[in-house]
């Protein structure tokens, strides 16, 4: 057959087959060792990003070294699903959310979400704060004098107040003198 080949002008490449075999061979081999070294790359530059701790990054390269590619199937399996990087932004994402949460007032009468520069509640109308009269800043309720321009408060007396000083109030007694004239 070789002759056969010979005489259209075509040859066996790499002389015979069975040095085509062994070329064959070693370009698989050489892509097989090539793909196995990518993956230990691959896994040592991924697990440096998932984690600090030497021993994972270390059995995660040992797992790929030693099993090839199932090992790499494994390790992906494996591996922690987020990079630090984006663990490090969900941290800053949660506590930029509890800062929110934490700034966010609430209506002491009905439980809504008010804000700090809110007078009063939009949902029931309670009290919260009141303006200065000299700065028009808004003043707690508790507040006997203005942060921003010392004007002292004037307290404006609530219901309770007006009717628990009625009942206090008591009756003056007339003079004797006045009362003498009073009976004639």
């Amino acid at each position: 057959m070789a002759g056969l080949l010979d005489l259209v002008g075509f040859s066996w490449p790499g002389g015979s087959p069975e040095n085509t075999g062994l070329i064959v061979a070693v370009v698989i081999g050489a892509y097989l060792l090539a793909f196995w070294v990518a993956g230990l790359v691959w896994t040592s530059r991924d697990i440096r990003q998932r984690s600090d701790d030497p021993i994972t990054q270390g059995v995660a390269v040992l797992i790929v070294l030693v099993l090839n590619l199932p090992g790499w199937v494994l390790y992906r399996v494996l591996r922690p699903t987020h990079t630090l990087e984006q663990l490090h932004e969900r941290r800053i994402e949660e506590e930029a959310l509890l800062y929110d949460l934490r700034s966010v007032q609430i209506c002491p009468h009905c439980g809504g979400r008010v804000r700090e520069d809110f007078l009063a509640c939009p949902l029931c109308a309670v009290l919260l704060r009141r303006p200065c009269a000299d700065c028009q800043r808004p003043l707690e309720v508790g507040w006997n004098a203005c942060p921003w321009c010392g004007r002292r408060v004037e307290r404006e007396a609530s219901v309770e107040e007006e009717e628990e000083a009625a009942e206090l109030e008591v009756e003056p007694e007339p003079a004797p003198a006045a009362a003498a004239a009073l009976d004639s």
